[in-house]
């Protein structure tokens, strides 16, 4: 990306208007030679991001506010902020201040996949910025800012030649993809009070569910979102399954519940001192997803022996954790647990991920 001598410094914001996790803009052109458009950018270190090497990231922050500075060309930044139009307007100003020009961004382009005219450069600009609206965790904006350094233009030319080694590479990681942009779900599933709702909150850090002695407490699938480790997690709690239902409500209750295992990232299967309904295990031997068996209320456990039934540990289920929701014994652990289910490998570093992949199949499914 080259710029004559003369070019004016630009600010845009590429993310679309209105609220959101992550905003990025982007400031382009040569720096004036008077003012500093990152003076208000404060680091722990002597790295500005007129120095910084192409594609460092560089945190610090803007008047009290953490973002991150990437300098993705030798005239090109990008400032990934929070997404609140307070926190970009600041921003905005403080570059206009010093002589940018802010001109209109792209927040609101048209689908990369009705853009056939654009060339390669300007389709992998369009990808990037529709895949950055969709970030909500600094893990995901950084992975995907990682792509503006000319590996989407290479594969999108490497498509356009028909290669289809470099494709098949690619598509590999497109449920990663999926799951960086969207999130994973994770299904909260066992007996009844068995603590499946106490462990939600515990994991949350909120009450989002209800707690009560009484079993059968929760009826229907209830969600609750949280980040983990810089990821988005959807928590989905069930009802509790057992072989003996007592009523119509409770059956359509685990009818539910034995339904939501096939639409999940990773199930918890979650135990207490009781042998596992057949039901539940039936359905989970079937399951396409990891099944993590979550051992709750280890605060009440007097020895080892006390769960002996579990030994060895077979299928379904890959892993197991001893946790206590009423304590926090156990949760960071089962937390690195489930991550290490859910991501059982990373992407290289260098790779280009499905981007262009990624949105064809949320137009298929008519996701915005």
């Amino acid at each position: 990306m080259q710029y004559p001598v003369e070019t004016a410094l630009q600010a845009s914001v590429l993310t679309a208007s209105g609220p959101g996790a992550v905003a990025v803009i982007r400031l382009e052109g040569h720096l004036p030679l008077q003012e500093n458009p990152f003076r208000p950018f404060v680091r722990p270190d002597e790295v500005t991001p007129q120095t910084a090497q192409i594609n460092r990231l560089l945190y610090g922050r803007w008047h009290g506010e953490d973002l991150v500075i990437v300098r993705i060309a030798t005239h090109c930044w990008e400032i990934q902020c929070h997404g609140g139009s307070v926190a970009v307007q600041r921003i905005l100003q403080d570059l206009q201040a010093t002589g940018a020009r802010v001109v209109p961004g792209t927040g609101n382009s048209q689908s990369i996949s009705r853009a056939q005219d654009l060339s390669p450069e300007q389709q992998a600009d369009e990808l990037i910025r529709r895949a950055l609206q969709l970030c909500r965790t600094r893990e995901a904006a950084e992975r995907i800012l990682q792509q503006a350094d000319g590996r989407q233009v290479r594969l999108l030319q490497q498509r356009a030649a028909g290669n289809t080694d470099a494709l098949e590479q690619s598509q590999r990681w497109l449920s990663f993809t999926n799951s960086l942009l969207r999130g994973f779900r994770v299904l909260l599933t066992g007996e009844p009070n068995a603590g499946k709702s106490s462990l939600l909150n515990a994991l949350c850090g909120r009450q989002r569910a209800i707690v009560s002695d009484v079993p059968g407490t929760t009826r229907d699938l209830l969600d609750a979102e949280t980040t983990m480790g810089g990821w988005i997690i959807r928590f989905v709690d069930s009802a509790g399954v057992r072989d003996d239902a007592t009523s119509d409500i409770e059956t359509e209750g685990i009818r539910r519940s034995l339904t939501a295992t096939g639409a999940v990232d990773l199930i918890c299967c979650i135990a207490e001192l009781k042998l596992i309904p057949d039901l539940l295990l039936q359905t989970l031997a079937t399951a396409r997803c990891p099944v993590l068996l979550v051992q709750n209320k280890a605060d009440l456990l007097t020895s080892d022996s006390d769960f002996t039934f579990l030994q060895p540990l077979v299928h379904p289920f890959a892993e197991r954790v001893q946790v206590s929701a009423a304590t926090g014994a156990g949760l960071e652990e089962l937390k690195s647990c489930m991550l290490r289910l859910l991501l059982p490998a990373l992407p290289p570093s260098e790779m280009a991920l499905p981007l262009a992949d990624f949105e064809a199949m949320c137009l298929t499914q008519r996701c915005t």
